[in-house]
Formats: C-alpha cells, sequence, structure tokens
C-alpha cells in the first residue's frame, strides 16, 4: 500500500512537469491562396489556448509562419491580407501615387516588350523570368519582416517564436533551410514560386519556392525543434488531376513535390482544410478560404485538447506578443550600399535615393525606392534592412539589377473595322551617371502610319530635370480609316492629315505623379482634303499647309492603373501655347472659287483636362471628365481647312479614330460621367456619357467662307459609349456600342484588341 501511495505521489510530483515541458510545433504547407487557411487553423488554436512554441513553414506557409513567429496576430494577419496594400503586392502593382511620372517615357500600344543584351559578341533575347513584377513584394517583405530580425539579432531562435522556413537551391536541387539571417529575405525566398515571382539570391545561390523539394517541412521541426507533439495544417491540392486546360493547376503539379503531407498519428495530428477549388492567386477569397481553415481546426479541436494537456492563456500571450513588438527599432536609415551595378549605376542609385540628407525614414525611403524603378534601366531593385546598434539606424541595402540595354516593343490595335494597327518600338539605355534613353518607334496602318525617333537625357541632381529631342513624323488618313462596323455605309470625309514636328523639351518634377514641361516645337502640317462630297478618284483635293513655330508650358498629373481604359486613377492637364506661322492653301481640281493662297497666323491657345475615378462601392466605379479648351486662332481661309485645324475632342478611342466635325472647335467647354461595373478583377462592364459645346457655332457661305454665329451655345453634340472591356494580360479586349446625337448614322459597334495610342502631334 505504501509503495502505491510513494507512486501516486510521484506522479503527482511529475505531472506538471510533463505538461510544462510539452512543446507544440506547428507545420504549414505551401499552397498559394489556400494558406490563408493557416490564419484560420491559428485563430482557432489561439482561441482554444492551445500553445505554440515552433513554427516551419514553405511559401504561403513561411509568409504565415514568419508573421506569427514576428509577433502578428491572427488578427493583424487578417487585416493585412484584407488591406488594399497587399492586393498591389500580390499583382506587383505600383500604387498610382507611387507612380514617378517625370521618370515615365510616353506610353505606346506595345503590349509585349522583349530585352536584349550582347553575349559572345551577338545579340540575345532575354526571355522574362516572371509574371508578377516584384519590386512592391520586395519592400513590404523588408518593412513587414525588418523589425523582428533587429530585435532576434538575426538568429530565428530569438524570434517571438523560434521559427525555419525551407526554399529550394534550384542548381542542386535540394532543400535550403534558413534559421538565421535577413528574416524577409529568408521568407521571400521560401514563396519565389517559379514563372510567378522573380527568384532571388542569397549568399550566391540563386533559390526558388521550397514547395519544389519540400511543401510541407514537418521533418524540418522534428530536427531542428523536436517537439512532444505537432499540429500540421495542409492546404496544398497535389491529389486534384489537372484537366487539359487548367494551366495553372497543370504548373503547380509539375512545380511542387508531391509528398506524405500528412504528421503520423504518434507524432501528432494533421488538418487538412477543404481548399482544393481555390486557385493559386485566389487572395480576394480571404474570408472563405480562412473560414476553411478555422472550421477545419475547430473540428479537430476535442482531439487536439486530448493529446496537449497544457494551456496557454490569450491575455498573457496578448501581453507578451506586445512586450516583443515594443523592444523593435524605428525603421529610419543611414548608410547605403549598393550591388548589382557598376560604379557609376552604384552613384546614381544611392544620389536618387538620399540627396542632401544624412538620414531618411521609411516612407521617405519608399517614395525613392518606386521612383527608382520608375525608372526605365532599373530591372529590380531588392532591399534589406540591417540593424546597425552602434547608430541605432538602419543601413540599407539594395541589390539592383539593370535592365537590358536594349528593348523592342511589339503591340498594335486589332479590330473589326479598317483601322488596325501594327507597332514596333525600340528603346536603347545607356545607363551611367548620366542615363540616356535612345528611341525610335514605328505605327503601321491605313488609318495612322507614325515614325519617331529622339532621345531623352535625365540628370540626377537635389532638382532632377530631363532634357528630351524628338524627330515624329504622323500621316492619319480619316477616309481609308472607315469606322464602320454593322451600321450604315456612307462613305466618311476625305480627309488626310500629314505632319512632321521636331520638339525639344525640358522638364522638372512637381510632385511624385506630377511635371512640369516646357519647350519650342517646329511644326509642319499639311492637309488634303475636299471641299465637297462629289469627286471622283481623279480628281486632286485642296491642301492646306501650315508651318510654324511653337512655344509651350505644360503642367501634367496622371496616375491611372490602365493605359487605356482605366478604373481608378486621376489626371489634371494645364497646357498653355504660342504659335506663329503660315497658312498655305493650294486648291484641287474640284475647288471652284479659290486661288492659292498665304496668310500669316499668331495666336494663344490654352487647354485644361481633368478625369479622376471614384470608387463608390464593390459594384460600382464612377468617372468624371472635363474638357475646356480657348484659342485666339484666326479662321483658316475655308470651313474645312478650318474644321480640320481646330481642336478635336475625343473621350473615347472610337471618338479618336473618326474624322467627326461637330467635335472640334477653336474654344469649347465638354465634360461627362463614366460607370464601371466590375465583373471580375480583369473585366468590367462600362457605360459613358459626355456633352460637347462649342462657344460658338462654325458656319459657311456659299464659297465655302467659314464665319461664326452671332449666337452663344447654338449647337451641341452628345457622345455615348457602352459596353464590355477585359483587360487580358497583353492588351485590353472590348466590345463597345458608340453613339453620337449628330452623326449619320448616329451608332459605331467597336470590336476590338489592343491600345490605340498615337505619337506626340505638333498641336
Amino acid at each position: 500500500m505504501r509503495r502505491i501511495i510513494i507512486c501516486f505521489l510521484v506522479y503527482l510530483f511529475l505531472l506538471p512537469l510533463t505538461v510544462f515541458a510539452q512543446k507544440v510545433g506547428l507545420v504549414l504547407s505551401g499552397g498559394g491562396a489556400k494558406g490563408l487557411a493557416h490564419i484560420g487553423v491559428i485563430k482557432a488554436l489561439e482561441e482554444n489556448n492551445i500553445p505554440i512554441d515552433y513554427i516551419t513553414g514553405t511559401s504561403m506557409g513561411a509568409i504565415i509562419g514568419g508573421l506569427y513567429a514576428s509577433g502578428y496576430s491572427p488578427d493583424e494577419m487578417e487585416i493585412l491580407f484584407k488591406s488594399e496594400e497587399f492586393k498591389l503586392w500580390s499583382t506587383g502593382v505600383i500604387p498610382p501615387k507611387y507612380v514617378y511620372y517625370f521618370k515615365q517615357l510616353d506610353e505606346n500600344p506595345s503590349f509585349i516588350d522583349l530585352d536584349f543584351a550582347r553575349k559572345e559578341d551577338k545579340l540575345k533575347l532575354s526571355l522574362p523570368t516572371n509574371i508578377i513584377p516584384s519590386g512592391q513584394l520586395d519592400f513590404a517583405f523588408m518593412e513587414l519582416f525588418s523589425p523582428a530580425t533587429a530585435v532576434s539579432k538575426n538568429d530565428f531562435d530569438q524570434l517571438f517564436i523560434p521559427f525555419r522556413c525551407v526554399a529550394t537551391d534550384i542548381y542542386r536541387n535540394e532543400p535550403v533551410v534558413f534559421k538565421k539571417g535577413d528574416l524577409g529575405l529568408a521568407v521571400r525566398a521560401s514563396m519565389t514560386f517559379p514563372f510567378y515571382i522573380k527568384p532571388i539570391e542569397i549568399d550566391s545561390v540563386l533559390l526558388f519556392d521550397g514547395g519544389l523539394v519540400n511543401n510541407f517541412p514537418s521533418d524540418i521541426m522534428q530536427m531542428d525543434f523536436n517537439p512532444q507533439i505537432m499540429i500540421g495544417s495542409v492546404v496544398s491540392n497535389l491529389n486534384k488531376k489537372p484537366k487539359k486546360d487548367d494551366l495553372k493547376l497543370q504548373i503547380e503539379n509539375m512545380m511542387v513535390r508531391k509528398s506524405n503531407a500528412s504528421i503520423p498519428d504518434s507524432l501528432g495530428i494533421t488538418i487538412k482544410s477543404p481548399v482544393e477549388h481555390i486557385a493559386l492567386l485566389d487572395f480576394e477569397r480571404f474570408d472563405e478560404i480562412e473560414q476553411a481553415g478555422y472550421k477545419s481546426a475547430m473540428a479537430q479541436i476535442g482531439e487536439i485538447k486530448s493529446r496537449i494537456a497544457r494551456r496557454s492563456d490569450l491575455q498573457d500571450l496578448t501581453r507578451r506578443r506586445e512586450e516583443y513588438r515594443s523592444k523593435s527599432p524605428t525603421m529610419k536609415f543611414n548608410n547605403i550600399q549598393v550591388s548589382g551595378v557598376d560604379r557609376s549605376q552604384r552613384y546614381y542609385i544611392i544620389k536618387s535615393i538620399r540627396h542632401q540628407s544624412k538620414t531618411f525614414d521609411l516612407e521617405e525611403l519608399r517614395n525613392e525606392y518606386f521612383k527608382i524603378l520608375a525608372d526605365d534601366k532599373i530591372n529590380s531593385l531588392l532591399p534589406a534592412a540591417t540593424y546597425n546598434a552602434a547608430t541605432g539606424l538602419f543601413d540599407l541595402e539594395l541589390k539592383a539589377e539593370p535592365k537590358k540595354p536594349l528593348a523592342v516593343g511589339l503591340g498594335g490595335y486589332f479590330s473589326l473595322s479598317d483601322v488596325n494597327q501594327g507597332y514596333i518600338g525600340f528603346d536603347y539605355r545607356l545607363f551611367n551617371n548620366l542615363p540616356i534613353t535612345i528611341q525610335s518607334n514605328i505605327h503601321i496602318g491605313k488609318f495612322y502610319s507614325s515614325f519617331l525617333a529622339g532621345s531623352r537625357f535625365n540628370f540626377t541632381s537635389k532638382n532632377p530635370f530631363a532634357l528630351e529631342l524628338y524627330f515624329i513624323k504622323n500621316r492619319t488618313d480619316y477616309f481609308s480609316g472607315s469606322t464602320r462596323l454593322l451600321f450604315g455605309d456612307k462613305l466618311p470625309h476625305y480627309v488626310i492629315r500629314n505632319e512632321d514636328n521636331i520638339q525639344f523639351d525640358l522638364s522638372f518634377p512637381a510632385k511624385t505623379i506630377s511635371k512640369w514641361e516646357a519647350g519650342i516645337n517646329y511644326i509642319n502640317q499639311w492637309d488634303d482634303y475636299y471641299q465637297t462630297s462629289v469627286y471622283s478618284k481623279d480628281d486632286t483635293p485642296d491642301r492646306t499647309q501650315f508651318s510654324a513655330g511653337e512655344l509651350h508650358l505644360r503642367f501634367e498629373l496622371k496616375a491611372f492603373n490602365k493605359k487605356q481604359y482605366p478604373t481608378e486613377g486621376r489626371m489634371f492637364r494645364f497646357e498653355t501655347k504660342y504659335l506663329f506661322g503660315a497658312e498655305n492653301e493650294l486648291p484641287g481640281s474640284t475647288n471652284n472659287y479659290n486661288l492659292p493662297f498665304k496668310k500669316y497666323h499668331q495666336y494663344i491657345q490654352m487647354k485644361l483636362s481633368y478625369e479622376k475615378y471614384f470608387k463608390t462601392g464593390k459594384w460600382l466605379i464612377l468617372g468624371l471628365l472635363s474638357d475646356s479648351y480657348f484659342s485666339t486662332k484666326k479662321l483658316f481661309h475655308n470651313y474645312t481647312s478650318t474644321l480640320i485645324a481646330a481642336q478635336e475632342f475625343s473621350p473615347t478611342v472610337n471618338s479618336s479614330i473618326s474624322y467627326l466635325p461637330f467635335l472640334r472647335a477653336d474654344y469649347f467647354v465638354a465634360g461627362g460621367i463614366k460607370a464601371i461595373l466590375p465583373i471580375s478583377p480583369s473585366a468590367h462592364l462600362r457605360f459613358e456619357g459626355y456633352y460637347f459645346q462649342p462657344f460658338k457655332e462654325l458656319l459657311y457661305k456659299a464659297d465655302n467662307t467659314p464665319y461664326y454665329s452671332d449666337k452663344l451655345f447654338t449647337s451641341n453634340q452628345f457622345i455615348g459609349s457602352g459596353g464590355v472591356v477585359v483587360h487580358t494580360p497583353f492588351g485590353p479586349a472590348s466590345l463597345l456600342l458608340n453613339y453620337y446625337s449628330n452623326s449619320s448614322p448616329r451608332f459605331y459597334l467597336q470590336a476590338s484588341f489592343g491600345y490605340l495610342l498615337f505619337n506626340r502631334r505638333g498641336e
């Protein structure tokens, strides 16, 4: 009896020690957006006071695990992953407010850009290695994880919760386990899914997603931490057979190693969340995915409690988490180190960030970082922040990758009407103390053809500026470029405009998304047209030539999310010009009234434009547009030449490819509203309506001499457009019905793919 009592007392004495010694390891699998279920699992464990002493993770599991190990609560992770900022990180889109407009080259209709570099005395194509630009993600990981790296002194055992993550050495095809170093870079390496995210190098080793060799690192948990029990959260769907048209699942099956993603019953418990239907990048379905993980964990919580006797008080956990994160130093930077570029390029990058200040904070760095990425010379800029205990500041390390010297852009605009365009552009980049971009492009089409050659010089200083010099030759043939499709068969006006211009511009940044431009142009335009609708192929048209010099000043603010058919952002533009030149008219064979005519002009013109998009809810985006124009230009010699030389109002793609006399005037106000109904992240219904009001109606006499009506606001025009737009990786596809109140016919159906963007014009 005494022996039994003694054994019982010993058991009671050892039981608290056994419970106290019971350590719990949490293993998180990879799986893209499906990995958001891990947050629900962690939330269920915390609510039931289940302790988590160690974490290992791969890919998305590394991100969730790294955040939790850094002291982020499930609620904080939920806010993070549901934020607009995360949507931008996951798509690689730089927020419009950070796009450095001053360094942007003119938009062009390219939908694929190919980079070339000289290797072994040959020009070789450099294929893109990733779909999603990594600049946003790289900066976000530095911002999220650098404070924890500083507190832990680069030792992952000293994080709030000891942590390991796995990446893949692609050359040796073997796992790389991170247990120390920069936490942000380690997590970044672990989630580098091939073809989607750009790989990075750490210690000269090229690293990819850990799921290629170990998508469920339970073995790492055992080897490094040896807990008494493990809990595994599994979300990968490699047991799902991909169909022949499911490219994403095919890639996922090829890239992620098929392994037994479960923990033996003797070692722990496996929680499998039913998220097989979730695609790799379906991050917008956060609530659904998190709930799947939460419900799966709660369904097994009874078993978990029966196997884990120890409990973790949630209030005490919250207190310790706050205490740990309070040790995080403020992210303020001093020293800058740049690798991957030569001396002059390094000087350019450092000077672009530092300017004259000795220190800079995170927001200042963010602004300058994205300004550099906006430069056409930089392909990527991987940041890392190392805390310097001696100075109390962070040292910034940037691993830069210059873009290849030669870029070739291919694109255009293709429709079921006669307006079809091909485009090829060439950019040659010289990256040194004075970055230079030499440009040339060609637009080819029946409606519009153009040639451009020129260069841009960027001067980096405390007050940066740029010099641009371009020669541009444009030809617009409104007669050949008929946009009528299915509606009407009336021939358009015979109008062909040819233009040569030489432009010299000096530009300065105003703020991040705005700039000032001043310059001088030489313009030589000649317009061929008939002043009658009765002519034959043997007739020669009238011609009006206008040769002029131009001085201009322009302020422009622009930040849209798309080159064409944007759904967010804003634009404001004010410009004033002074022109002086000569009008020369040479009558054609159908002209019975006029002799050759010459007249000198000098005038001022001003234009004010505004456009902005407002997100009013999940299913509605409103856009506003206004346009006003004023000119002191005198009337040209005849009515038709006056109209052709007048300013056009072209708020829609269809209106920019049609000669519409009723949308041209020398002074007018115009405006409209847009209603955009999102169907999916890449598709929307788009409805637009505009009102165009000239100050005075332009009329003509029997001999086609132009004059203005004595009355104000006697003519106007209503414009409408509606249909569907789908943004593909290569450009927008659209099916739109356009309406003009004074046109004959009034309706035009537009079915098109690609960008319709033009080179600079003289006026």
